[in-house]
């Protein structure tokens, strides 16, 4: 047993005696280093940033969202994480990319302190395909992957825009937020000063953060609020009419030719030319059970992309007159009389400001059935299996 403790103990010795010897030569190591380095440090260059969109979802949902982002420079690059945050090194132009958005470039960064502050950069999804725009293509895409779930085939996730795990009309919402909208579409980003800071090139672990004070932004580029609002409800009914009871004469309304088609039925997004020279894109989704009352986003397109999409089109190409008055109480109101091969149906419509009046509202003794809640009777049903019989 004392043999095995002298065994020990000069072990233990000889350990002490090491560690001490390479205390000592590191010690000197640094004590040398500092007789001969400079007295200043290189700067440490930082960008610290973070991204920002206009998705609506939860807080699980969002950092899902903000994670993923890339941002590239010249010498460097980084990820964002579920807050949106992110730090690089020196790059006075970085590129901010993730599937599903529109890609976006900054440039001309300035540091203060070797610190340059980039808070909130906007970034708007819809871009499926990366081709630098929100188009038609992507809502094509979209419609191909709509009502499909985590797990699906058809599922992809730079299409679940909102990450709820579900590719819906709330994805549709998000590409119709910034349709036509291109790389270039960014508003002009203004970057925030920080407020003073150390000039310590490499901060302690007890520097406090950076705070922000933002420069006011000119309200010409601030982004329209995206939360959905009763301007973007279509509440409706509809009667049938027969053309021969219209009790005046349908040359004193406002007139139109309409000709409409669709490039998907579920979602429903349909195109429209209004006497040659008129191109929309219309997004719409059911609200209520009842069919009256939609959720719809309408859009103008040029005449070239009106005619591309045409040879994208499902179903029958629809062709109608709408005539458009005020009833007596001011109520507007349109008919529409169908040709081509829905010659012979006629509706009366009429637009409301909310549910209630829509339930309220009594219609001219003149007109017919009331449609409104009959799927068949829908444009989209039409284009689709023609008049219901």
């Amino acid at each position: 047993m004392k043999i095995f403790k002298k065994i020990i103990t000069s072990a233990l010795t000889c350990i002490l005696l090491f560690q001490t010897m390479i205390a000592t030569d590191i010690a000197g190591q640094l004590k040398a280093y500092a007789e001969t380095a400079p007295s200043d440090m290189p700067p440490v260059y930082r960008i610290i940033g973070n991204i920002k969109t206009d998705i609506d979802c939860n807080l699980v949902e969002m950092e899902l969202v903000n994670a993923g982002f890339t941002i590239s420079g010249a010498a460097s690059s980084a990820s964002t994480d579920q807050n949106g945050d992110f730090t690089l090194g020196f790059d006075t132009t970085i590129t901010i990319q993730k599937p599903g958005f529109l890609k976006r470039t900054l440039g001309g960064i300035t540091f203060q302190n070797f610190t340059a502050l980039l808070k909130d950069i906007p970034m708007w999804a819809g871009d499926i395909n990366g081709d630098g725009c929100v188009n038609m293509s992507d809502c094509i895409l979209l419609a191909a992957r709509f009502n499909s779930i985590k797990g699906d085939s058809l599922y992809m996730a730079d299409s679940d825009f909102n990450k709820d795990d579900s590719i819906n009309m709330l994805d549709v919402l998000c590409i119709a937020r910034h349709f036509n909208a291109n790389s270039e579409s960014y508003p002009p980003y203004i970057q925030v000063s920080p407020t003073p800071i150390p000039t310590t090139p490499i901060p302690t672990t007890n520097t406090p953060s950076p705070t922000f004070t933002q420069s006011p932004t000119p309200t010409s580029i601030i982004s329209p609020t995206p939360t959905p609002d009763t301007s973007s409800l279509e509440i409706e009914r509809k009667f049938l009419v027969d053309k021969s009871k219209i009790p005046f004469d349908l040359s004193t309304l406002d007139k139109y030719e309409l000709t409409q088609a669709y490039i998907s039925f579920s979602p429903e997004i349909r195109i429209r030319c209004a006497d040659d020279w008129m191109y929309f894109l219309t997004v719409k989704a059911y609200v209520t059970d009842d069919l009256m009352t939609r959720e719809e986003r309408e859009f103008y397109i040029t005449e070239q992309e009106y005619n591309t999409l045409m040879k994208k089109t499902e179903g029958n190409i629809i062709y109608k007159t709408r005539y458009q008055g005020l009833e007596k109480s001011g109520i507007m109101f349109a008919i529409d009389i169908f040709k081509g091969n829905l010659a012979g149906l006629a509706y009366y419509e009429v637009e409301f400001p909310s549910i209630e009046a829509a339930n309220k509202y009594t219609p001219p003794d003149w007109v017919g059935k009331d449609v409104t809640n009959d799927k068949k009777y829908k444009n989209g049903s039409l284009a689709q299996y023609g008049i219901p019989q």
